[in-house]
């Protein structure tokens, strides 16, 4: 994490932003988040994460405390600050009062901060099922919110065990993603992943790999599928900001041959493409 955070209305050093022991993101995890990509010193899909953002604050009740424009000049003045050139920057928004702890100053609070680095490429990446099961539906399903413990919990447990991520599935037991990433998997030239329906997050790298994948003339198939169809793919890859489009080398027993990973080699080459043009793709 870089020396410089955006807190509220102001650039500070790190270690000064005092967030109030009583706002409710802190004690019940009343909140919610973005994380973008930096390349350049450029931030990348910008425009995309803030229509997300936006619409994620609306369905959690929360009041963003910026509007569009001012937001982007927030992050910009704090990626320049912190002099970052790769890297990434998270958005945080926590509602400011609910409960029976008393009146916040603010309707929320505002963080933003950087951390200045490379994105993690050539990892291979072993996936296990979690035990714990995700909700498809409530009103925080797909949400990108702060309170995401079972996340957290299901990616230590699968680490426990020696695997690097943990796949999520929900309640009628359909794929849902990873616990820190949206899934896709091929199967006979046609590429597939979990749709909204499942439950998981409307990934803004997601986004793009569908449209990539479309623009290949690759067809692409959202729904709610069962664990079966990753053994029985030919590929499978995970997407976030912070991975880009990594490939998955085995499901639990289930060995896949980095050879036939021509699909997503082709979408990454061509979503490289897109985040070395963040100036023009924001």
């Amino acid at each position: 994490m870089d020396r410089l955070i955006y807190y509220n209305d102001r650039i500070i050093e790190t270690g000064r932003a005092a967030v109030p022991a009583t706002n409710a993101g802190l004690l019940y995890g009343w909140g919610v988040f973005t994380t973008l990509r930096v390349c350049e010193g450029n931030v990348f899909a910008m425009g995309r994460h803030w229509e997300r953002l936006a619409r994620h604050a609306e369905q959690a009740l929360i009041e963003l405390p910026l509007d569009r424009e001012q937001l982007v000049r927030a992050l910009e003045d704090l990626v320049a600050a912190n002099r970052v050139r790769e890297g990434r920057a998270r958005i945080t928004v926590l509602k400011g009062d609910a409960g029976p702890w008393g009146a916040q100053e603010r309707q929320a609070e505002l963080l933003i901060f950087t951390s200045s680095e490379r994105p993690r490429t050539g990892i291979e990446t072993a996936v296990t099922i979690s035990p714990y099961r995700m909700t498809s539906h409530g009103p925080l399903a797909g949400i990108k919110r702060t309170a995401m413990l079972e996340n957290l919990l299901a990616l230590e447990e699968a680490r426990s065990r020696g695997f690097s991520e943990a796949l999520m599935v929900n309640e009628r037991g359909e794929v849902v993603g990873a616990a820190a990433a949206n899934i896709f998997w091929a199967e006979g030239g046609e590429l597939y992943s979990p749709s909204a329906g499942t439950g998981c997050i409307a990934g803004i790298t997601r986004g793009f790999v569908i449209e990539i994948a479309r623009r290949l003339s690759l067809p692409v198939i959202e729904g709610g599928f069962p664990l079966q169809r990753l053994s029985d793919a030919g590929e499978v890859f995970l997407t976030s900001t912070a991975r880009g489009i990594t490939s998955v080398s085995s499901f639990d027993l289930k060995k896949y041959d980095p050879a036939k990973s021509w699909i997503s080699k082709a979408i990454d080459r061509e979503f490289q493409k897109l985040v070395r043009d963040a100036r023009i793709n924001s």
